[in-house]
């Protein structure tokens, strides 16, 4: 084979792989740490600062139902990142259960685990839809089935123990 055959086929093969190593590249240039980092942000930040004023109107009736909306939406926008922040060698096993929650289960069952935050995407929907009639029963009987599918559809199987550090 001549040298600018190979040379040829040596291109064509870097064109097709450089693009696929380099969508990796950010997850794995920041590792295991950083992902693990940016999971519990998003959960602190975009799930629970929205799911407390939510729980907080079912509760007490703080807030109001166009509150629950704005928030429900958020939540579902949250949500929909969720499967990319856990690529497989994030969770225990490959980390002390002092670092992440994440228990093996979510990569041993992947369609279930999307399945369980595409639940949380459909039920934030759904309560948005809800507030948005303004029906104070309605809401509340979505946070709850929000709380108990949306949440509970991943932490129940998913997450582990916290323990403490």
């Amino acid at each position: 084979m001549p040298f600018v055959t190979k040379l040829a086929s040596v291109i064509a093969v870097a064109a097709v792989v450089a693009p696929l190593a380099l969508s990796t590249a950010p997850l794995n240039a920041a590792g295991g740490d950083a992902v693990i980092k940016a999971r519990i942000d998003l959960m602190r930040k975009d799930v629970l600062d929205n799911w407390k004023p939510i729980k907080a109107y079912a509760k007490s009736g703080k807030g109001t139902p166009a509150d629950v909306s704005r928030h429900a939406k958020a939540l579902g926008s949250a949500a929909k990142k969720i499967p990319a922040l856990f690529p497989k060698g994030t969770g225990r096993g490959d980390y002390p259960d002092k670092v992440t929650r994440a228990l093996p289960e979510i990569w041993k069952d992947w369609k279930g685990f999307e399945k369980a935050t595409q639940g949380l995407v459909d039920q934030s929907a759904k309560l948005a839809k809800i507030a948005d009639g303004g029906d104070k029963d309605a809401i509340v009987k979505q946070i709850g089935m929000t709380g108990k599918i949306g949440c509970g559809g991943c932490h129940k199987p998913f997450r582990g123990a916290k323990v403490k550090k």
